[in-house]
């Protein structure tokens, strides 16, 4: 009969399984312990005691490289190295402890933020985004192994309040009316498990201290690194930004001589363009002097010719106006003695059949005073008689003397109106006459 079935901690076998394994008690370690074989069933346990002591203890990584190989082994125990048919304590109906949060991890992008696009006097848009890409993975790379780290400590310190959760479970147990092999089985436990615990909490204390190393080394490293990034940053943009400013001088400068260029190219054409005007107006002012003087001479030979022109007329007409002028006059006194002589002419026989008329009345008034006597009406008669007779040759004097006068008086008016056509004529010439002395 084997010694096996004493033991608290075996379980039922499963099929295939050896019955002459010694129990064993492993402490939960980052590293797999070398299994010792068990020699017997007496000696059970205190082979389990020595393999137990002589495992070696794990190694705390000291290598930022080793975090995502580390963080398995210390997160599920034993790791595949361990025993097939390693035995742990149960723990199934014990409350497990509260898996404490993950840490948040900075969210990082590895997108270049965009940048406003400068048309002219600014960067290089290639440049300054291929810089910022090259910043953005350097920094997505320092925050992913800041982020391992964290996950690596967190790990750890998940593992330490497993241990401690265990350690709180199997302090004082009381196992009487057990035996005296199983109370000799059971010491021999609490001596293992006593030593477990004190390694384990030694291994815990390293493994908390490394990891408080590794992550305050990372955070030291992510630190100077965000620094240094931070300095060639600022010193290629500083670069950046005097490459710019060179080149933002030089083409100030090409464009102030350019511009030099261009005014004193313009200051001579438009010397050039003064020089040709003045001597085309200098050409023009001499052919305009010498037309102005031929047209001049040719205006002046002109006005000799008009002038001797108007000379020879002015003399012709002087004497066809003097001419005209006597031819006038006689013909103007001859008329207007023709026209008198017929107005005296009218006047006599005007004034003989007034005459006329009035021996005639004075004859019939005589001979109506001597009829008076005679008969009222017989003078009456003679009377109205005669004043008719007297009436008719007066109307018939004045008629004849009105038609008279006024032929004469339309004579005369002709006479005048050709006297002052004369007249003008004679002004017109003389105002020839004056206009061609002041020419001279």
């Amino acid at each position: 009969m084997s010694n096996q079935g004493l033991s608290i901690f075996d379980r039922d076998p499963e099929p295939g399984e050896r019955d002459d394994e010694a129990t064993q008690v492993v402490p939960v370690v980052d590293e797999a312990p070398s299994e010792a074989p068990a020699t017997g069933s007496g000696s059970g346990a205190t082979g389990s005691t020595s393999a137990t002591r002589t495992q070696s203890r794990p190694q705390a990584p000291t290598q930022r490289q080793q975090p995502r190989e580390q963080a398995p082994r210390a997160q599920g125990g034993q790791g595949q190295q361990r025993p097939e048919r390693t035995e742990q304590p149960r723990s199934e109906d014990r409350p497990s402890a509260p898996a404490r949060p993950a840490a948040a991890r900075p969210q990082t992008s590895t997108q270049a933020p965009q940048l406003p696009t400068v048309r002219r006097g600014g960067y290089d848009t290639a440049a300054v985004d291929s810089f910022v890409r090259t910043a953005t993975a350097e920094k997505a790379g320092l925050a992913a192994s800041l982020s391992e780290a964290q996950d690596r400590l967190q790990s750890l310190t998940s593992e330490l309040d497993s241990l401690r959760t265990r350690v709180e479970e199997n302090e004082n147990p009381t196992y009487a009316g057990l035996g005296a092999r199983a109370n000799e089985m059971l010491r021999l436990a609490e001596e293992q498990a006593a030593e477990v615990l004190d390694e384990a909490n030694a291994q815990a204390q390293q493994i908390r201290q490394q990891a408080q190393r590794d992550a305050a080394a990372v955070k030291s490293e992510a630190e100077a690194d965000a620094e240094d990034m931070r300095l060639v940053q600022t010193r290629e943009l500083e670069e950046t930004r005097n490459r710019a400013t060179a080149d933002i001088e030089a083409h100030r400068a090409r464009a102030l001589a350019e511009a030099d260029e261009r005014l004193s190219g313009a200051k001579r054409e438009a010397e050039q363009h003064r020089l040709a005007a003045e001597q085309e107006t200098n050409a023009l002012r001499i052919s305009a002097a010498r037309d102005a003087e031929a047209a001049r001479a040719a205006a002046e030979r002109e006005v000799q010719e008009a002038r001797r022109t108007l000379a020879v007329e002015q003399e012709r007409l002087t004497r066809e106006a003097a001419d005209n002028h006597d031819l006038a006059r006689a013909e103007t006194q001859r008329l207007v003695t023709d026209a008198q002589d017929a107005a005296d002419a009218a006047q006599k026989r005007a004034r003989e059949a007034t005459e006329a008329a009035e021996a005639a009345r004075e004859q019939a008034a005589l001979e109506a005073e001597q009829h008076v006597s005679r008969s009222r009406r017989e003078a009456e008669q003679i009377v109205n008689a005669a004043k008719k007779q007297a009436e008719a040759l007066r109307n018939s004097g004045h008629a004849d003397s009105e038609r008279e006068l006024q032929a004469l008086q339309a004579e005369v008016d002709r006479l005048a109106r050709r006297r002052d056509s004369i007249t003008s004529q004679l002004a017109q010439l003389r105002d020839v006459v004056a206009g061609f002395g002041s020419d001279d």
